[in-house]
């Protein structure tokens, strides 16, 4: 299943399948440094960076792609992908919090966040670390709004949000391993993940 949604972001836009391989790689590198490297843990914050945006599937393409700015209205739109992306992942038998980091990746470490406004420890820590890497990898891509910023802009955009919209304590990790980070070559995605027991109930348990 898990398999089969990646296929579908793909052929909806390779870009955005792209871009889920780079925060997958960035992701686990990052949980790795920072400490949560419970074989469990690297396998869900793994899976969910791969199928981060997989609620992007239900937002209209004219949202997606548009090159001006959104609307407030258009962007409450935009915002519901993190609700559709839990829903969808909530039928995937997995063991680990996937669909936890999927619908709060986007909530901020002051509660400024969505869907639900929560704050600080209250935030899976995968989603915390997915925050991180999501925002760096879409700060230096072009995107239809805007040009690709250089790397020192979006490390210094990350270090300026420190406390504020991301964990201190990991956003710290993730600026002392970010050049290595981008100088590393992409793996392919089951090199990242752990052995598929660990990560897939048996299906006779299911």
């Amino acid at each position: 299943m898990i398999r089969a949604l990646s296929r579908a972001m793909s052929a909806r836009d390779g870009m955005t399948h792209q871009h889920a391989e780079r925060v997958q790689r960035y992701a686990v590198a990052l949980a790795r440094h920072a400490g949560a490297c419970s074989d469990s843990m690297i396998a869900a914050i793994a899976t969910a960076a791969l199928l981060h945006d997989i609620g992007k599937l239900g937002v209209p393409d004219s949202l997606l792609h548009k090159p001006g700015p959104l609307t407030p209205e258009e962007y409450d739109q935009v915002k519901q992908h993190v609700i559709l992306g839990a829903d969808m992942l909530s039928a995937v038998p997995f063991e680990g919090p996937l669909v936890q980091i999927v619908r709060h990746h986007h909530e901020n470490w002051d509660g400024t966040g969505y869907p639900d406004g929560i704050r600080q420890d209250a935030i899976p820590v995968g989603a915390r670390v997915l925050a991180i890497v999501d925002c760096y990898d879409a700060l230096t891509s072009d995107r239809p709004y805007r040009r690709a910023l250089c790397h020192e802009q979006a490390v210094e955009m990350i270090d300026a949000r420190r406390g504020r919209m991301y964990d201190p304590v990991i956003a710290e990790a993730f600026l002392r391993i970010v050049d290595c980070l981008r100088s590393a070559g992409p793996k392919p995605t089951r090199d990242w993940l752990p052995t598929r027991t660990l990560w897939l109930r048996d299906a006779r348990a299911t």
